[in-house]
């Protein structure tokens, strides 16, 4: 489970540095606000999506503080990734 958590955690700090790059560079213009509400709405959904799975995952089968800490940390870094590629997939559409 570490070495998975490990590997998305990487591969989310780089979408965020892909992010953070996108916003210096392109975030100001009209295109790059737009290309940002909608990743952010996209990305807004589907955390709470996911949330509520974990939950719903809690309440069937009660998760350990091990295991509640690792839902947390996958569900944090595909938010994440799927924000950067959200970005990536509207750059090439607008």
């Amino acid at each position: 489970m570490d070495a998975i958590a490990i590997g998305l955690s990487v591969i989310g700090l780089a979408a965020v540095f892909f992010s953070w790059h996108f916003i210096r560079r392109e975030g100001g213009d009209e295109r790059g606000d737009k290309i940002l509400g909608v990743a952010g709405m996209t990305v807004y959904s589907a955390f709470l999506f996911g949330y509520l799975i974990i939950f719903i995952i809690n309440i069937i089968r009660p998760l350990n503080g091990e295991q509640f800490q690792f839902a947390l940390t996958c569900l944090f870094a595909l938010v994440v990734i799927s924000y950067s590629a959200a970005i990536m997939v509207l750059k090439r559409r607008y």
